[in-house]
C-alpha cells in the first residue's frame, strides 16, 4: 500500500528536523575539528620619530585545527593583510616614495590554548611566520613617471588573545586583539616593526 500524502510530508518533516538537530549539536567527526575564523578590524602601527603611519585596515583569515573541541591546545595557520598610509621624513626607507601606502601581509603558523566556560571561549595564541611588506616606487622615464612596487620580507611573530561567544557549538562571534612584531633584516629595516590590531568576526566549521 502506498503511503498517503500526509505520511510523505510527515516523513520529510522528521527527516529535516533530524538534519537540523544534528547540525546544531556538537559532533566530533574529523571535519568538525577544522574551524575557519574570519575577522576584520583596525590596526595601529607604532611608527617612529622619522615616519608617521596612520591607523589602517586589518583582514584576518585562518584555518584552525582542534584535536579536542575545547579546553585543549589548538593549531592555527593565518593569512593576515594589513594596510596603512605613511609619510616618511627619512631618506633611509625601503622605497623612494616618502608618502604612500604600505601593505603588510603575514603568513603565520602556531599553537594556542583555549578554555571555555558557559558558552564563552577564551584563548591565547603565539604564531611565528613570514611578513611581506610592499610599497610603491616611482621612477622617471622619457614619457613621464612610472609607478612600480617593491617588497621586503621579514621574520615576524604574532601574539593574540581572543574571546568567543558560542551561539551554537560550532559557530561563535569573536573579538581578538593582536600584536605583530617584525624583525629587521640587515640593511632592510622594516618601515613599521610593530602593529597592534583589534578585530571582530566569527569562527565556524564547514560541516
Amino acid at each position: 500500500m502506498k503511503p498517503k500524502p500526509i505520511h510523505k510530508y510527515l516523513i520529510i518533516v522528521c527527516f529535516s528536523f533530524g538534519l537540523i538537530t544534528n547540525g546544531m549539536c556538537q559532533t566530533e567527526s574529523f571535519s568538525s575539528r577544522f574551524f575557519f575564523p574570519g575577522l576584520i578590524g583596525l590596526n595601529i602601527p607604532s611608527g617612529d620619530e622619522q615616519t608617521s603611519i596612520r591607523a589602517g585596515f586589518s583582514l584576518v583569515t585562518a584555518l584552525e585545527y582542534r584535536p579536542k573541541y575545547t579546553n585543549n591546545i589548538f593549531f592555527r595557520f593565518n593569512y593576515d593583510a594589513l594596510s596603512n598610509k605613511y609619510k616618511s621624513f627619512a631618506s633611509q626607507v625601503p622605497t623612494n616614495v616618502t608618502q604612500g601606502k604600505i601593505s603588510a601581509n603575514f603568513f603565520l603558523l602556531g599553537m594556542g590554548y583555549r578554555r571555555q566556560v558557559n558558552g564563552i571561549g577564551i584563548y591565547a595564541l603565539l604564531q611565528p611566520g613570514l611578513n611581506t611588506s610592499s610599497y610603491n616606487t616611482a621612477a622617471n622615464s622619457a614619457t613621464g613617471v612610472s609607478i612600480g612596487n617593491i617588497s621586503n620580507n621579514h621574520i615576524a611573530f604574532k601574539f593574540s588573545t581572543g574571546i568567543e561567544y558560542y551561539i551554537v557549538p560550532h559557530f561563535a562571534l569573536v573579538a581578538e586583539p593582536s600584536f605583530y612584531h617584525l624583525l629587521s633584516k640587515g640593511s632592510q629595516p622594516a618601515l613599521n616593526p610593530n602593529y597592534i590590531s583589534y578585530n571582530i568576526g566569527f569562527t565556524t566549521t564547514l560541516f
